[in-house]
């Protein structure tokens, strides 16, 4: 299988169109973690953060970092992006399961007017749960802001739909983190792109 192929439908993409949007320049990260057993997984062997110019983010250099991977490693992308040295970060959002579409679109509107997001929210089955993006950067003051909005979400009259404990992880490392291998079995898929919400407007 070709390593386009093998990447098809890939959040790849996001990381693209951030860098058409904001420049070249950007400097992207990284790393590879350990797969632990449910509940220590937060604790579990991590690389340093790596560091990946804009540039080279590609499907084939994606797929060359899958290659990399040992037996029980998967690749997590970060949020942290630098410029120089000025730091931001992609609005990422860890969904508990597959909240409803109407449901996603709302949240979806609701994240971009209040932070002032461009771009329309990205979504991906990971096999368990959705995965989503803006293809934007917050400022790093800002960020910690997005989180407590992300948060406000689980506050209205019905089931949570964000994963809290992901976002008191990154509030503890500094960055939030996505899988995007699949090279385990305690994953069932690779993630896959399922919708583009439109997040602007009615």
């Amino acid at each position: 299988m070709s390593n386009t192929l093998r990447i098809q439908r890939h959040p790849c993409p996001v990381v693209e169109e951030i860098a058409a949007r904001h420049g070249a320049d950007l400097v992207f990260t990284y790393s590879h973690y350990e797969v632990a057993p449910p509940g220590l997984q937060a604790i579990a062997p991590r690389t340093a953060v790596l560091r990946v110019p804009a540039y080279d983010v590609t499907p084939d250099w994606v797929a060359h970092r899958f290659a990399e991977l040992g037996p029980n490693e998967e690749m997590a992308w970060h949020s942290h992006v630098e410029r120089g040295n000025d730091g931001f970060h992609i609005p990422m959002i860890d969904f508990v399961g597959r909240p409803a579409h109407s449901l996603l679109c709302e949240l979806g509107r609701l994240l971009a007017a209040e932070a002032g997001l461009g771009g329309n929210l990205v979504l991906f089955d990971t096999g368990q749960s959705f995965h989503g993006y803006f293809p934007d950067l917050i400022r790093e003051r800002a960020w910690r802001k997005y989180l407590g909005q992300l948060l406000i979400l689980n506050e209205y009259e019905r089931l949570p739909v964000i994963d809290t404990r992901w976002v008191d992880h990154a509030r503890v490392r500094g960055f939030t983190a996505l899988r995007w291998s699949h090279n385990t079995n305690r994953y069932r898929a690779m993630p896959r792109l399922v919708s583009i919400l439109e997040s602007h407007g009615a």
